[in-house]
């Protein structure tokens, strides 16, 4: 802003001055919460989706703030909150229908078919392929995606050249009052049941939390490692807890990883108890369970789209990337250990047995390894790559397409190996499409400088996942 001349006395130019600067500082830090935020430990407010708030002081994933109250002014209390919790005040992503983590139509797709969406619900996302925003809305059961257009001259966008709008709020709010032209006229924005995950319980990220916080509500699961329970921590957060029953080299490493991942599709961690045994690792909940048994559970309707199956491959392929840059190899890559949250996202969990490539440790002969997703050269003894994760990608899409199969169904451990040295691969199944197999065979080359990258795989499987004949450019 340009210098602003004034012919006061001193005294109001320094209260205009303290006005003007309060103003564009409250401008600047006022934020929106797209979510509710159940504890706090410095108020006994708790933060509710839609709350205003005044950012008094940033750090790297919280910030200490005030609630705007009901006269519009701002509570003293502070509270801190995570800051993928908020968004800036009227901005394009603090809209209910502006889906900000989306990228790709099938994501669209998958969100929009919830049966909690009716006719006319919509969303708006931009797509990483073209750096294109589009609608999506769904009509009749099928999800309809229009290419939202911008002039290049400036920011107007527009579905037709002869409807043009300064902001996509504007287009929005003029397609819900009348369909001109839509399949439908927008009604509600999509349902979006998941919420952000926490970068930590602590906002000074102290890691270590007291065993007493917890409280144990139902068994998930046990394996040799221990068990998992759901549990909630300090009577507010629902939590899950792997408790471990023997104490190794392992946990520390599994820890030290999972403290270094930040990322949609992979599961985060949120806090340990070490100080005596047993040992605990605290996460974020997934109450939705596993892909294996989301699989198996549709197993005799068979009615999983083909495009939702390739859509959950490619969230694999994301996570898997995105492990490949912190030079991380996961050694356990299958659906049981795959996650799925209310809004089917996947999330890649168990990463006790993952070691970081410049750090390996071959001695896997101390654990129950998932034999029948390994790649041959381990069996030899030789190195466990990022190319062996690559393998077991492979046999995961099997389990995916055969609706939780096991693999190699008519072989025990001890032959399966055999077989798999001989150069045995399994055999294409009645719902495999062949291109489908003959990715699944890339990961399966004997050779692991011949398989591909989680990259490759990525292209590769988007160009099998149809285009709509609904899908209006």
């Amino acid at each position: 802003m340009g210098n602003i001349a004034c012919s006061c006395e001193r005294s109001c130019c320094l209260a205009c001055s303290e006005r003007r600067k309060e103003e564009t500082v409250i401008q600047r830090q006022v934020y929106q919460s797209i979510a509710d935020f159940p504890f706090n430990a410095l108020s006994d407010r708790t933060l509710k989706k839609g709350d205003i708030l005044e950012v008094i002081e940033e750090r790297e994933h919280w910030v200490y703030a005030r609630i705007r109250s009901a006269n519009n002014g701002f509570s003293e209390e502070q509270i801190y909150v995570p800051t993928d919790f908020l968004k800036p005040v009227n901005s394009l992503e603090a809209q209910p229908w502006y889906f900000e983590n989306i990228i790709r139509r099938t994501e669209a797709k998958r969100c929009l078919l919830r049966p909690e969406n009716s006719d006319g619900a919509f969303l708006v996302w931009r797509s990483r392929e073209n750096n294109n925003f589009y609608l999506s809305v769904k009509y009749e059961g099928v999800a309809r995606h229009y290419r939202i257009k911008e002039r290049e001259s400036g920011k107007w966008f527009y579905l037709v050249k002869q409807k043009e709008f300064q902001t996509l709020s504007e287009l929005v709010a003029s397609y819900s009052e009348d369909q001109d032209g839509l399949c439908t006229r927008l009604n509600l924005p999509c349902v979006m049941l998941d919420k952000p995950s926490l970068p930590s319980l602590s906002f000074e990220y102290q890691w270590e939390i007291k065993r007493s916080t917890l409280t144990k509500v139902k068994k998930l699961g046990s394996g040799q490692f221990g068990e998992v329970w759901h549990g909630v921590w300090n009577n507010m957060i629902d939590v899950a807890i792997k408790e471990f029953r023997v104490i190794s080299p392992d946990i520390q490493t599994e820890i030290k990883i999972m403290k270094a991942l930040q990322h949609k599709n992979l599961l985060r961690l949120y806090a340990v108890c070490t100080a005596d045994e047993p040992f605990c690792i605290i996460t974020e909940l997934i109450k939705n369970g596993s892909l294996k048994k989301y699989l198996i559970g549709h197993k005799d309707l068979r009615d999983i789209d083909f495009s939702l199956m390739m859509d959950f491959a490619v969230q694999i392929t994301e996570g898997m990337i995105y492990l490949e840059s912190k030079n991380i190899v996961h050694r356990d890559l299958r659906a049981d250990n795959i996650l799925l949250t209310e809004m089917m996202s996947c999330k890649i969990a168990d990463f006790g047995l993952a070691q970081f490539t410049f750090a390996q440790d071959q001695q896997l002969s101390s654990v129950k390894v998932p034999v029948k997703w390994m790649a041959p050269e381990i069996f030899t003894g030789k190195e466990y790559t990022k190319k062996c994760d690559i393998w077991s990608f492979g046999v995961l899409l099997t389990e995916i397409v055969t609706y939780g199969n096991d693999p190699y169904p008519d072989l025990d451990k001890a032959a399966c190996i055999q077989a798999i040295q001989r150069g045995y691969r399994m055999k294409r199944t009645a719902d495999c499409p062949e291109t489908l197999y003959d990715i699944m065979l890339l990961c399966w080359n004997h050779n692991p400088d011949e398989r591909p990258t989680f990259m490759d795989l990525q292209e590769r499987l988007l160009k099998l996942i149809p285009e709509s004949s609904l899908d209006i450019n």
